[in-house]
């Protein structure tokens, strides 16, 4: 599996040569996987936020190169705009960033700027619109007429139809209930799936990125510090509570069982999992309140 997005040894100073300047990225290197979401979880101030608007060129970095398809990115700066719509970036809360008049237009803003003719642009709203579960019975209502999270979504759908070959998504279920959580989860995971785009969600829910995420990257203290599949990185469940991370509850139960002897295996993060696992205990003539 190759690389569609790498890193190499990026630094990212805020206010620079002032006296509030602050390094929020220190020689980070690190490779995105192209056709998989990959999680990029890091607490609050760890430097994810700043990585992801460096990937489509919103930032420049202080030093280092970011790689698009083995390509530094920065290598033309006239043409950073081209890769802004190969590289779509959803922010937090997209759905201040609805404008028009009706839904349908919102969705067919972006294509419409990219000069793509009508027909084209009716099916990529269409097929947008699908992926996030709008019907298409609100086309022609306001995007503020409707819910908090079918504004999201619809805002979401804005950037898919662009096509982007990368999509980030800072945060983007945030101040959702679990309904809302797992609508906007599963579009993403649905364009994924159909396109093949390359996915990074940024998050700090761990018990999200064990549900939707192939590859985990955590973040801390302006670095990578673990990467990796999501039962690689939850073997050192430990480690991400030390840097002030919620592991995923399944996981604590495990790591709880192991605390109090019960040999069983840690790297656990779903509750299939864990009921696989003490099943096994159990098959072996084990008990768990022993």
């Amino acid at each position: 599996m190759r690389n569609k997005i790498e890193i190499e040894n990026v630094s990212y100073i805020y206010s620079q040569g002032t006296p509030f300047c602050t390094e929020a990225l220190k020689d980070v290197s690190c490779s995105f996987k192209e056709g998989i979401i990959t999680g990029l979880i890091g607490h609050t101030g760890s430097g994810k936020s700043t990585l992801v608007q460096l990937l489509n060129g919103l930032l420049k970095p202080t030093s280092g190169r970011v790689l698009l398809d083995g390509k530094d990115i920065w290598e033309n700066p006239k043409k950073i705009n081209e890769i802004r719509f190969r590289v779509g970036l959803v922010f937090q809360y997209p759905e201040y960033q609805l404008f028009e008049e009706s839904v349908y237009a919102d969705i067919a803003y972006g294509p419409k700027n990219i000069g793509l003719d009508k027909d084209e642009i009716d099916k990529r709203v269409r097929q947008s619109a699908q992926f996030v579960g709008i019907d298409e019975g609100l086309f022609e209502k306001s995007p503020f007429d409707l819910s908090g999270g079918q504004m999201r979504r619809v805002a979401i759908a804005g950037i898919f139809a662009l096509m982007p070959e990368v999509l980030v998504l800072d945060e983007p279920a945030a101040g959702l209930d679990p309904m809302g959580r797992d609508a906007v989860f599963n579009a993403v995971t649905a364009y994924q799936r159909t396109t093949g785009a390359t996915v990074i969600i940024v998050s700090h829910s761990m018990e999200d990125m064990a549900k939707y995420a192939d590859r985990i990257m955590v973040m801390s203290n302006a670095k990578v510090v673990l990467e990796g599949e999501p039962s690689e990185i939850y073997k050192n469940a430990k480690t991400l509570c030390s840097i002030g991370l919620d592991v995923p509850q399944i996981t604590r139960l495990m790591m709880k069982l192991s605390d109090m002897g019960v040999p069983n295996r840690t790297d656990i993060f779903t509750v299939e999992g864990a009921r696989d696992e003490i099943l096994r205990l159990l098959g072996k003539g084990g008990n768990v309140n022993d």
